[in-house]
């Protein structure tokens, strides 16, 4: 394991390759000013594209220019994040995001002229020049916007004003990232100063007190600013809402779903299925208060481990084995791409000074897939692992079977190849278990990830719906208003057996998804609809592997819940989420009986 190493002390093997991108910073350049040289031809195209041959023309170009300019931004990025101190790396990461900044204000047309195509148009054009054929849901996906398309001096305005109406994020994030102050409180003669990452740490203390001090320390700033914040949180609202009016949509969430060709029972069946299953987390509930043997339990108690951490660690060799095995079910060609990638050196495995946090997969179209780690031996870096790996290998298959056009997968698509393997990695560990104890680990941090992912995000879903429903009613959002929606929201979805102390109903303000509004639906979606593919491929259905790699090969070239079915889960029912639930029944049956 690396041990403060900087990235220099760190051995090749352990750090990616970015020949893939680009053999040096001298080639970047040679490919920047070819994209600056070449953005004039693309603005040549304006007012011009209802024209078949001059739309091929433009095709050609625009998807040209388009690869070349992501794989400059991918690789400026990349090579900050390595050494996010490198003025090198730091300066061209502002050059190219100030480019792609004036590229998108510049090119505005593209939209505008796409959009006022109509399918008869888009016929007519096929019809004259077959090689468009290729390009038809592209252009049908502009198509449709054009009701929501509005005329060229408001669009730049809206343009134009998008800045300020992103403010309320900005203001949250200010507050909620750099200005809050939790104070410092003493316990057991230990002084001790929150933040956001020492609550999360301390809730999972085994000592009572503490958490119960921790969880009334941790929301008194929310309290004390909660006029402040909800105002913050209604301007974000209202300005969702005003802009679907503008836009001809009838409601904020139908503007939300839009992109991703969905209709709003998508969420209501979601909501549907959880309600009619709150009683496995009031199950859940009961199983906390029992193994930690107290009267009542509080959501400061939610956290606390019932068994105690694996007292293991996992090599990086060993993560690579671990997973390999795990991922076994989806046959030989999976496990050759799998076994090439960790080959290939695009994948930067251990944390140094300067490095970025976290973990992410990336890439580009003229490259491949790339996984960015801080890697630290914990089971939970190998369950990050696997995770940044399905998304590597979507996008892999993706450039592999997709034009640049469809390669990328939409947001409501890209979280459900990580999360299987996610899945089949919880259900591995589960099976090779040495005691009833570790078994018991595994299986209780698989049913804390469908609770957190799965009923959490949707009561949050459900409270955003709400919200906005009650403002588009004409109805004002206040501090008191939006906190007893949460609170009824709490009362639902938190099941029998919970005891929802005081501090909870201010919860709502502190979390920073509401200003990206209908987003946290999706995680639990991508779950649901993991969850259902990976019990396919692991029950032994003799199609499912090959459904699930038709999946992975799709991009975006169709509609996504019709590239879901064609890997045999349909999300605009609710099957896949009653799978979801199903699957917790079973994890918590399973650990009851050892």
């Amino acid at each position: 394991m690396n041990k403060n190493k900087t990235r220099d002390q760190i051995e090749d093997k352990y750090k990616w390759d970015l020949s893939v991108l680009y053999a040096s910073a001298d080639y970047w350049e040679e490919d920047y000013r070819k994209v600056e040289k070449e953005l004039p031809l693309l603005l040549e195209f304006k007012g011009s594209l209802a024209d078949s041959g001059k739309l091929e023309q433009f095709m050609q170009l625009y998807t040209n220019h388009s690869i070349m300019r992501e794989n400059l931004y991918v690789y400026a990025k990349v090579r900050f994040f390595e050494d996010t101190r490198n003025a090198v790396y730091e300066e061209m990461k502002g050059r190219i995001e100030l480019f792609v900044s004036k590229i998108s204000a510049e090119t505005v047309f593209i939209k505008k002229d796409l959009s006022s195509l109509s399918r008869d148009d888009i016929d007519t054009m096929i019809h004259e020049n077959a090689r468009l054929a290729g390009y038809r849901f592209f252009l049908e996906s502009y198509a449709r916007y054009n009701p929501h398309i509005l005329s060229e001096e408001t669009e730049t305005v809206l343009a134009e004003l998008e800045i300020a109406l992103k403010k309320p994020d900005d203001v949250f994030s200010a507050f909620h990232d750099n200005n809050i102050s939790f104070g410092e409180f003493e316990h057991k003669g230990e002084k001790i100063h929150l933040s956001h990452a020492k609550y999360a740490q301390l809730l999972e203390s085994p000592d009572r007190a503490l958490r119960q001090k921790v969880f009334d320390f941790y929301y008194q700033p929310y309290r004390q600013n909660i006029d402040v914040l909800a105002n913050t949180y209604a301007a974000n609202v209202l300005a969702n809402i005003k802009l679907a009016k503008v836009r001809n949509y009838t409601s904020m969430l139908e503007m939300s779903l839009f992109p991703d060709y969905l209709s709003t029972t998508v969420i209501s069946n979601l909501v549907e299925v959880l309600k009619e299953n709150i009683d496995v987390i009031s199950e859940f509930n009961a199983l906390k208060q029992e193994e930690l043997g107290i009267k009542e339990l509080h959501f400061y108690d939610n956290y606390v481990p019932l068994v105690n951490d694996v007292d293991k660690k996992y090599s990086y060799e060993e993560a690579i084995e671990l997973v390999r095995t795990a991922l076994a079910p989806l046959g030989a060609e999976y496990l050759r791409k799998y076994d090439a990638t960790v080959s290939a050196r695009v994948i930067d495995v251990f944390e140094s000074p300067g490095k970025r946090s976290g973990a992410f997969s990336w890439g580009s179209y003229a490259s491949r897939g790339l996984i960015f780690l801080n890697y630290t031996e914990k089971f939970s870096d190998v369950s990050t692992f696997a995770h940044e790996f399905g998304h590597c290998l979507h996008r892999d298959y993706s450039i592999e079977n997709q034009p640049y056009i469809y390669y990328q997968n939409p947001i409501f698509l890209a979280e459900i190849a990580s999360t299987f393997n996610e899945a089949l990695l919880f259900d591995h560990m589960s099976k090779i278990a040495e005691s009833s104890e570790e078994k018991k680990f595994f299986l209780y941090h698989n049913m804390k990830r469908i609770e957190a992912t799965f009923y959490r995000q949707t009561m949050f879903a459900n409270f955003e719906k709400e919200i906005h429903e009650m403002a588009e009613s004409g109805k004002a959002l206040i501090a008191k208003s939006i906190t007893d929606i949460y609170r009824k929201n709490l009362e639902v979805y938190l099941g029998k057996g919970m005891v929802i102390d005081e501090q909870l109903n201010y919860e709502w303000a502190r979390i920073p998804h509401f200003y990206n509004a209908f987003y946290v639906y999706k995680y639990a979606t991508s779950l649901s609809a993991a969850i259902a593919l990976s019990e396919r491929v692991t029950s032994g259905d003799k199609v499912a592997v090959e459904d699930y790699l038709t999946f992975l090969k799709a991009g975006s070239h169709k509609e996504p819940l019709e590239i879901l079915k064609d890997a045999g889960v349909d999300l605009a029912g609710k099957e896949a989420y009653e799978v979801t639930v199903n699957k917790f029944r079973k994890l918590l049956a399973e650990y009851k009986s050892l």
